[in-house]
């Protein structure tokens, strides 16, 4: 099961969560380029029930609440109350989107799901929890699709605001990283997560408990949520171990008459948008999802911006990213209308 590391501003007699780093890991720190459908569905799906969430996951909870249907309860049966959720449901997945994800998903070894769930079900359990236990392909099924479910009609209205926040959160420790090299990046991350090198200490909510990750050269993959309050650990001998831990609190854009709008009234409304997306930087198909404008589009509208000086675009692995350059900045300090920008309600 995925440890559940709560953070708090008391640290006496909490548990302690202590990542050990050898040479080899620091080399191999990693973040998701974007959120992971997996990882969001299971965080996500944690959040509704859990009280300890930080304002943004509150204001995005009273918006999904309404959006819940019954075929996503396969989903909620593998959340524990405790917060606690199987670690086959957030798997390795080597290609990008949804679809890859729910196939690696609906694929777990049977053996792997009797040995996550099996300790920690009653004896009497009901069809679907026992058809997963026997690797039956209806209840498979029935877990593909409700996180598939999950994500197009709870996930779905949010998910501009939820991605913005997770390339935000990219960014600054982006600037962390080339400001003070890997001791500024994993002593920032949060107030209690703490880097005294090698180690990475988290301190959490359960008395009377300590647990050591050695990392042994696995490396370990940095995953900023907006859906907790806490940390959370997977450490798993036969794959990366991931630290999930809150991101980075920001603003919610004011809200302006559109009057007020010089940007736009200077670029044009889309145009403007664009670039007020790439406040945390973005590929071009991240940038056509945070704007809601076709791929074409938004490929379209970052040329016009990097001609004029305000983005510059480099290409890893056949993937073009678009940040903002210097030049931008001052343009983007006029207010923001929220018809312009997809967030959450207050």
């Amino acid at each position: 099961m995925v440890c559940r590391c709560g953070l708090s501003a008391g640290r006496i007699g909490r548990v302690i969560i202590r990542i050990h780093f050898t040479p080899a890991d620091l080399a191999r720190i990693t973040f998701p380029v974007e959120p992971e459908p997996l990882w969001e569905a299971a965080l996500a799906a944690r959040a509704l029930g859990d009280r300890a969430i930080p304002p943004v996951a509150r204001r995005w909870r009273r918006q999904a609440v309404p959006l819940i249907r019954p075929s996503m309860r396969p989903l909620f049966k593998l959340i524990a109350p405790g917060g606690q959720f199987p670690d086959f449901l957030t798997p390795e997945v080597s290609s990008p989107g949804l679809d890859a994800a729910l196939e690696v998903l609906m694929d777990a070894p049977t053996e792997l799901v009797q040995d996550e769930l099996g300790p920690w079900l009653p004896a009497e359990t009901d069809q679907f929890m026992q058809g997963l236990l026997a690797g039956r392909a209806g209840s498979r099924r029935a877990l593909g699709n409700a996180v598939r479910d999950f994500h197009q009609h709870v996930l779905a209205p949010g998910a501009a605001e939820l991605e913005r926040r997770h390339g935000a959160d990219l960014a600054i420790r982006s600037r962390s990283l080339l400001h003070g090299g890997i001791d500024e990046l994993l002593g920032s991350l949060h107030p209690d997560i703490t880097w005294d090198a090698p180690t990475l200490t988290t301190y959490g909510l359960d008395e009377g408990r300590r647990y050591d990750a050695h990392l042994d050269g696995r490396g370990l993959q940095l995953y900023p949520s907006p859906f907790t309050a806490e940390c959370l650990v997977l450490d798993l001998p036969h794959r990366r171990p991931v630290l999930v831990y809150p991101c980075a609190e920001l603003p919610v854009a004011d809200e302006t008459d559109d009057t007020t709008d010089a940007l736009a009234d200077l670029l044009g409304r889309t145009r403007a948008a664009v670039l007020r997306a790439l406040t945390a930087s973005a590929s071009t198909t991240q940038l056509a999802r945070r704007t809601g404008i076709s791929l074409a589009s938004a490929s379209e509208h970052a040329r016009v911006l990097r001609n004029a000086g305000l983005i510059t675009t480099h290409r890893t692995a056949g993937t073009a990213h678009h940040s903002l350059t210097p030049a931008a900045h001052p343009l983007l300090t006029t207010p923001t209308p929220t018809r312009h920008i997809t967030h959450l309600p207050r």
